[in-house]
């Protein structure tokens, strides 16, 4: 079992898009070990950056593996620069569905840089690939996994693996397109986990959805290698995996901060258990080792929580 990270190094760069101009920002870290590895990107949720999800990615490069946040431009921390247009004018192109696509194209694009850049491809092994994301980032990983955006696929076939934080379906058709996706996929989401008031001043925007359109894209995987968490006691911004900005973003659930943090390891503990067995492991096909990953997942996981294997 990891334990709690050190203050690993990491390093911030930005990524220009050949292909669509877009500038992408990322935090590269990077394993004590160089040798071949695996690598994790991260796509994080609307209006957050670089340190989204930072306690578990920090934790994952702990263990190994190479760990890519991205920043997607438009949906990133620049939705709070209000110098050039409104709050609201930054929401809607946020989340025009321009962006749905993009962010997808994006973690390819991040993907084919990683594999081909001549330091970082030294610390990669391309057959060991898994993403990961929270909200707008679940959605991200939900597409760039092979469920349909508009009637367009953008499954990028070089990922083994997703893990999704408070992913969701705005409707039942949605969620039945994820019967497309052909990976193991960890479904993790709380029991709050529903919506969320984005505020910058006086603007408003309510944003999210029930929590049984979140267990919807769990439900309509198939069946296989597929898991779900609901984490006891978590809303939607638990998933941010960083201090979150009450200014910003409103929380349903309020607690210690040292409640929160058990909460954090807990998540760091059962996403890593999920990445050595599809990413270091013997893979789908061990029967063995599929009973011994479930009982590792139920040895961390609380009383409270639900955890379900399809």
């Amino acid at each position: 079992m990891i334990n709690a990270p050190a203050n690993l190094p990491f390093s911030d760069s930005l990524l220009v898009d050949s292909a669509t101009g877009r500038r992408i920002g990322l935090r590269v870290r990077l394993p004590v070990e160089q040798k071949p590895s695996g690598l994790i990107l991260y796509s994080p949720g609307l209006g957050s950056g670089l340190s989204n999800g930072a306690a578990w990615c920090a934790a994952w490069q702990a263990a190994g593996y190479v760990v890519v946040n991205l920043a997607h431009p438009y949906s990133d921390e620049s939705l709070w620069n209000t110098t050039q247009a409104s709050f609201q004018e930054n929401l809607k192109k946020a989340l025009s569905s321009e962006q749905y696509a993009d962010r997808a194209k994006d973690c390819s694009a991040v993907l084919t840089h990683c594999l081909q850049d001549p330091v970082l491809k030294r610390y990669i092994d391309p057959d060991r690939i898994g993403i990961a994301g929270h909200s707008f980032g679940a959605l991200t990983v939900q597409a760039i996994a092979g469920q349909l955006v508009g009637g367009q696929s953008l499954r990028d076939p070089r990922i083994r693996a997703a893990l999704v934080f408070s992913p969701g379906a705005v409707s039942l058709e949605r969620a039945q397109l994820m019967s497309t996706v052909r990976i193991p996929f960890f479904v993790v989401t709380g029991d709050h986990d529903q919506y969320v008031t984005f505020k910058q001043g006086n603007s408003t925007m309510r944003l999210g959805m029930a929590l049984e359109k979140r267990l919807m894209i769990y439900e309509h995987l198939p069946v296989g290698h597929k898991q779900l968490l609901i984490l006891s006691n978590a809303d939607h911004m638990t998933f941010a995996g960083e201090p979150v900005d009450p200014e910003r973003f409103s929380r349903d659930v309020h607690f210690a901060s040292d409640e929160e943090l058990r909460q954090w390891w807990r998540l760091s503990q059962m996403s890593m258990i999920f990445w050595q067995y599809y990413l270091s492991g013997p893979g789908q096909s061990n029967p063995e080792a599929l009973t011994l990953l479930k009982k590792k997942l139920n040895q961390v996981q609380s009383a409270g929580d639900v955890l379900k294997f399809g």
